[in-house]
């Protein structure tokens, strides 16, 4: 079931760092086509690969935020608590979580992706591009707010468990269902729980954060593009642009890391629950929605074929 946003934070993670480490230009130039680089090939596949998986990780994304609030909402509001566990409603947050990351690298480094002239399009469009791309980003953002909204509540919310007049079961009846339930299971520590709501929380703040600072900055230009502050802020961007790269090359893997030990973690709980009850846990059976989550990202090896073959044609319309 993780197979797929596995898949998804690598290939970002592989795009950004590749891309990252070679020559940044925008287009190949006439002299690297004429010598015909392996330096100038691999960034035109590289760059064209990834704008098709900017492309299939938005709607890996976007599915997923829908489907995490037509399942969390049914809990939240009471309709139905079927197949939705308090360790579902977790790994459910952290899934939410997972597949935005993919998004930021090419959100925020949109040098990764090829340039409109190249593309064939009008070079005054490009501006108009990347906020189309932001703006994809944004949707699935604010979408996200509802699994990000749910995971507080969970976390720091009233309990229903305890011994006040609004609790639904006492702690004894509560540590008696889970002496039953867990008498031969290494259950979810303290320590571990302060780990996976610390990452959680951590990683939603900080996709807010860059997605609201995107946001104010985009209105900043749009408004007051010729203000000393934002002249001020291109000024010192340009000289943090290579130091922010590397900062998302390095913070969003550790993050996304996090979030699928957190899946990996709870599901393993999962399994040994329903084996010490001696029931069969179906949830690692691959199902339709798991077998799409892996081949939506077919057409980025597609592309790569693609753009590798027709590399000698685009040399010659030089």
């Amino acid at each position: 079931m993780l197979l797929g946003y596995i898949l998804a934070n690598l290939l970002g993670f592989f795009f950004a760092l590749a891309l990252l480490t070679l020559p940044q230009s925008p287009r190949v130039t006439k002299e690297e086509s004429r010598q015909k680089t392996s330096k100038g090939r691999l960034r035109y596949v590289l760059t064209h690969g990834c704008s098709c998986f900017y492309d299939s990780a938005i709607l890996l994304s976007f599915s997923t935020q829908v489907a995490s609030i037509v399942m969390l909402s049914r809990l939240d509001f009471g309709v139905s608590a079927s197949g939705m566990g308090d360790g579902t409603a977790k790994i459910t947050w952290a899934v939410s979580l997972l597949t935005l990351f993919p998004l930021l690298y090419v959100a925020y480094l949109p040098h990764l992706l090829p340039s409109l002239e190249e593309l064939g399009q009008v070079p005054n469009e490009e501006q108009a591009k990347q906020r189309l791309r932001f703006g994809l980003f944004s949707l699935c953002w604010l979408l996200s707010m509802y699994p990000f909204y749910s995971k507080m509540v969970g976390y720091f919310g009233p309990s229903l468990i305890g011994n006040g007049p609004d609790r639904v079961v006492s702690d004894d009846d509560w540590n008696v269902i889970q002496g039953m339930c867990t008498a031969n299971v290494r259950s979810i520590s303290s320590p571990e729980t302060v780990v996976m709501q610390l990452f959680g929380v951590a990683g939603s703040l900080f996709v807010c954060f860059c997605a609201l600072l995107k946001i104010i900055w985009l209105g900043l230009q749009r408004q007051h593009g010729n203000s000393r502050l934002v002249q001020w802020i291109r000024a010192h961007h340009v000289s943090l642009g290579p130091r922010t790269s590397v900062a998302f090359v390095v913070v969003l893997p550790i993050l996304a890391i996090s979030q699928i030990w957190t899946i990996l973690r709870l599901r393993r709980f999962q399994v040994d629950v329903s084996h010490s009850t001696g029931n069969r846990d179906s949830d690692d059976q691959w199902t339709f929605g798991q077998i799409v989550a892996i081949t939506v990202f077919v057409p980025v090896l597609v592309e790569f074929g693609f753009r590798w073959v027709a590399w000698k044609h685009e040399i010659k319309c030089f």
